[in-house]
């Protein structure tokens, strides 16, 4: 199964969908309420549509 096909992501294919930034980076994001996540056990997993709309969030930000 590729990304594109994946509805959730561990944080690992999260950071590498976001162009590859660093776990701190994405904890931070999680941290400050910028991009949504849940948890299964232990582990956080990210949901493609909402790394989709961080992105588009992100493109927004640097047309203006």
């Amino acid at each position: 199964m590729t990304q594109q096909e994946k509805r959730g992501f561990n944080a690992q294919d999260a950071m590498e969908y976001l162009g590859g930034i660093s776990r701190n980076g994405l904890q931070q994001l999680v941290k400050d309420k910028v991009l949504r996540s849940y948890r299964i056990g232990s582990r956080r997993y990210f949901l493609r549509e909402e790394l989709d709309a961080f992105i588009e969030r992100q493109i927004e930000k640097v047309s203006l």
